[in-house]
């Protein structure tokens, strides 16, 4: 039975080292992530600038249209007064709105540069992100074939091992789940030349020794201090003179 348990621990340990190399990203698709969420970043926070000096160029446009309309209104309002007093009062407030308009134009020409630096900066970075686009697409479905391809093949090997997993006594499974679960994986192992055992190197007793040579435990001999299934093998396990 603990042969059966061997060929179905080399199984699982297969399809871990399988489950393991999924995780292996390739650094060049790891580089090329990285640089796109970079690219993409960089480009959200220009963007949310230009966005806002876009808008305050556009309130500016639209302060400078209604000024510009105040103050022809005061012009032909000043044209049309009846009385000099009433002419020089429209004169005054056409002076004002002239002021602002001046005032208002020389505030609004550095954002205008500053928006057409922006808008530079935006379309470079996404000339950047589309560039970069293809590479990246290309990489990604490399790795979607790579992820496949171990899927696959944890598949046929998932499938003989639940093929070997029922002629196993469920109660004997389940001792063997167990351990593999809390032993990262190894459930049995070797008697090692030492006589110690194979999975936390600590010196086994005389008589279990000497039942794992013989074979004559009725049920899977376990290591008392890791609780890992052991066995003797000729090959492996040569004991000291």
């Amino acid at each position: 039975m603990l042969d059966l348990l061997r060929r179905l621990q080399t199984f699982d340990l297969d399809i871990d080292v399988l489950e393991d190399e999924k995780g292996n990203t390739p650094e060049a698709l790891n580089e090329a992530r990285q640089k796109h969420h970079e690219l993409e970043q960089q480009l959200a926070r220009v963007s949310e600038r230009h966005a806002a000096v876009h808008s305050n160029v556009r309130d500016n446009e639209l302060e400078l249209a209604n000024l510009g309309g105040l103050k022809d209104a005061a012009a032909k309002a000043a044209f049309e007064a009846s009385s000099s007093k009433e002419a020089s009062q429209y004169q005054n407030q056409e002076l004002q709105f002239t002021t602002r308009l001046q005032e208002l134009e020389e505030d609004t020409l550095p954002l205008m540069e500053r928006l057409e630096v922006l808008e530079q900066n935006v379309n470079a970075l996404k000339e950047e992100v589309a560039e970069l686009a293809p590479e990246l697409v290309e990489l990604e479905q490399q790795e979607q074939a790579r992820i496949q391809a171990l899927v696959d093949k944890q598949a046929g090997i998932s499938g003989e091992r639940n093929t070997l997993a029922s002629d196993v006594k469920p109660s004997l499974l389940r001792q063997y789940d167990q351990i593999r679960g809390a032993k990262r994986g190894v459930a049995i192992v070797p008697i090692t030349s030492g006589q110690t055992c194979g999975g936390c190197s600590a010196r086994l007793p005389t008589h279990i020794v000497q039942k794992a040579m013989k074979g004559q435990s009725g049920k899977p001999l376990k290591c008392p201090n890791c609780g890992r299934m052991i066995y003797y093998d000729a090959g492996e396990s040569q004991p000291d003179a």
